[in-house]
This record gives structure tokens, sequence and C-alpha cells, in this order.
């Protein structure tokens, strides 16, 4: 790809040159900025059903607009604020809050439609390509900017005059659109392929879930198989606590590790990344040592059935169970179970906001139990599937992260200049 022929030094933070026929403007010297504070007190009582959309910040954050996902306040309220009525070429960004940044560009508008508080409306002047403008503020070079905001603030807010104060680069009005041509283009491209592997990731684990089910009796009758409750194939279940925060040590070199729920990641656990003496197991009456081997089911929350091998002795917070002591069951298989029969432990949770089983529940649990030969036959065959599916799908993340890497790079290589692009739409 071509670069520019001649180069001058830039007053643009964090950028050294830029072509030589660039300019540096402030934002606010070539964009309308407004927004909309409060709505007069709008409450979502008053969104009906087939009034204006308003956009909110998950309304922009797909690469189109989603319209018909957001709210919808009647024609009245849409009136009060002409100056946010949007138009084509508007560039929408988030000024508040953790999604400080967060951009899109109005490309078409298939009916009328407004933004909440969360989001300015920057409309350019005639100079100035909205397209560009977007890709700018979407480029790794304008979201430090971003960055430093989110960072340095509790509750982090954009200001109008910090946007009009942000400085870039301003090529010609024809080199713009060229830009934003070919961002445009490429990017499509990127996405796709990013969609793609996606899609594939999808279909890996659906097939990884259907072959664990399907081996473990879960997707089909197994007549001549046991349907034993997990208190029978264990010598005895555990549970642990959470010390105060002074008694926890936060290394992985801890002298007893010590699991929490967000470490069960169908895995053997090797180390953790914190853990307490044997001075506080001693003082803390809850927390005792599950031994190498046991089989760790979480019980509270979003992660519910969430399970892992212990490959060392250690303790555990309250949100795990321990299976510990097998009795002529394969540990392994009983983890595979449990994975297919995820779904089947959530129906046993109780509870609202943080929904939660016991210990109970889990030891009256059935699964369908083959001989010792037969699961440990299974494991071996679902360990080499497995393997193979997961390899297939790091391959298929890593493909995901490199073209992200590279679509970020491109757009920042092209809106500051580093690269020349009229060529590529020619």
């Amino acid at each position: 790809m071509k670069t520019h022929e001649q180069f001058r030094p830039t007053s643009l933070e964090w950028l050294e040159v830029l072509p030589s026929d660039w300019d540096e403007r402030e934002i606010g010297r070539e964009v309308w900025v407004r927004a909309r504070l409060g709505w007069k007190g709008l409450t979502a009582s008053e969104y009906v059903d087939n009034g204006v959309p308003m956009l909110a910040t998950p309304d922009i954050k797909g690469r189109a607009i989603d319209y018909g996902g957001a709210n919808r306040i009647p024609q009245d309220r849409y009136d009060e604020s002409p100056e946010i009525m949007l138009r084509e070429g508007d560039v929408l960004l988030t000024k508040d809050g953790s999604t400080i940044g967060t951009v899109n560009v109005v490309r078409d508008l298939p009916e009328p439609a407004t933004v909440n508080g969360s989001i300015a409306v920057l409309t350019p002047t005639g100079r100035l390509d909205g397209r560009y403008l977007y890709w700018f503020i979407a480029s790794t070079y304008a979201q430090g900017t971003f960055d430093r905001l989110r960072g340095g603030m509790g509750v982090p807010h954009l200001f109008q005059r910090d946007i009009n104060r942000i400085r870039l680069p301003f090529p010609r009005p024809l080199e713009q659109r060229a830009i934003a041509d070919f961002l445009d283009r490429e990017t499509t491209q990127i996405d796709t392929l990013i969609e793609e592997q996606q899609r594939l990731i999808e279909l890996l684990r659906e097939r990884r879930s259907a072959s664990i089910a399907r081996s473990t009796g879960w997707d089909h009758s197994t007549a001549d198989w046991t349907r034993a409750r997990l208190s029978w194939l264990f010598d005895r279940t555990a549970s642990g606590t959470t010390p105060a925060n002074a008694d926890i040590v936060y290394s992985s070199e801890a002298e007893i590790p010590w699991v929490t729920t967000g470490e069960l990641r169908e895995e053997v656990i090797i180390e953790t990344q914190r853990g307490v003496t044997a001075d506080v197991v001693g003082r803390y009456s809850g927390l005792s040592v599950h031994p190498s081997g046991s089989l760790l089911i979480a019980m509270y929350g979003a992660t519910i059935g969430r399970t892992a091998l212990l490959g060392i002795d250690a303790a555990s917070n309250q949100a795990c169970c321990a299976l510990v002591g097998p009795i002529g069951v394969d540990v392994e298989f009983v983890q595979y179970s449990l994975s297919a029969a995820r779904e089947r432990l959530l129906l046993e949770a109780v509870g609202g906001g943080q929904p939660n089983i016991n210990q109970e529940k889990i030891r009256s649990f059935r699964i369908p139990v083959p001989s010792l030969i037969e699961q440990r036959r299974i494991v071996a065959d679902l360990k080499e599937k497995t393997e193979k599916i997961d390899s297939l799908i790091a391959k298929a993340e890593q493909f995901i992260e490199l073209s992200r890497e590279r679509r970020a790079a491109l757009i920042t290589a092209a809106v500051t200049g580093q690269i020349d692009v009229r060529d590529e739409v020619a």
C-alpha cells in the first residue's frame, strides 16, 4: 500500500508527522455539536410503540444503527428538541459513563429519529465528511483520548467543550471521502470474515456440547446404565467460605490456594489467583482444604453448574461445592456429564436476583452412569474429540483477534495519513 510522498511535523498529540498537504483542525471549527439534557423529566412510562426512535448507546454499538430496537417517544416530545433531530451524515458520540467514545454515523435515516441524553450529535460542515469524522473518532488514535477520560473519573462525562477541542488531521474533502470509502469497503470485508469465524465457533461449540451429551447418555436412552445420585458416587460433599480481606493472600504463591467460582472453567486447576495460610484455615470453621482430584461445582448466580477439577489441594469460597472421594466412578466422566446437564442443574436453582443451588440439591442430582470401564473409554474418546474441537476454536479466536487488530491499525493508519488510499478506491 502506498504512502504519501512528503510529510511535515504536526502539533497533534501522539502524532509526529502528517502528509504535507493535510491541515489540523479543532472539531468545533468544523462541526456543530449539541446534545439534549434531561428531556424535561422524560420517563419510561412515556415510551410508546409507534412513536419516534430515541437512540441510546446500545442502539449505535453495531456497524448499523438499530432504529428498530430503540425506545420510542411521542411526536410532541420529539418536536421539543429540533436541534437533535437526526439527519444523514450526523455523527453520534456517547458522552457519558464507561461507554464514552462509542460512535456511529447516520448513513441512512429510514424514519425521523433523535437521541437520548447520553449521546451528542455532531453535524459536520460542508468541508468535513461525516464518514471521515466517524472513522477518525473510531480510530485508536482518537479513542486514546476517551480512554484517559474513562480512567480519570468516577463517572466520566465528555462536555461539549471537550468535543470541540479535539484536534483532528484534516485532509482535503476529496481525500476525506476517499479515506471513508476505503475504510467502508475494507472494514466490511474484515467484519464479514470475523462474523464467519464467530459462526464457526458457535457451530464448533454446539458440536462439542452435542458430542458430550451423546457420550454421557443425556440425549438418548441408556437402559443398561444406572441413574445414580451424586451422593452415591462420592464419599462426601464440602464447601468453603470467604475470609476477611486481610486474611486473603493476593498471590499465586500463597501457602494454600483458594478457589472462587470465577476460576471454574471446565478445566484442571493447578494454581489460583488468591490463597490463604494454614493459620487462616484453622481459624475459619467453614474453610476446609479439598484434596486434589475433587470436583468443584458452582452453586450461585450466573456460574451455576460450571465445574473444575482440582489438580492441587485447595480451599474454596462458599459458592463452590466440592465432590470429594469418588466411589467406583471416574471423576472426569462426572465432569463431562455435569457439563452436559448444566441446563438441568439451572432448573434446580431457586431465588430471585441471585438464584442458587445448594449441596443437598447437588447430592440428590442424578446422572446416567455406565460401568467404570465404559466411563474410562468415554473419557478417553471425549478428550480426543474435544481437544480437536478446542484447537479449532482457539485458531478461530486467534484469527478474530488478529483481524480486529488489523482493522484498528488500518483505520488509524488511514485517518492519520500513514497510508495513501486515494488510488485504492479509484
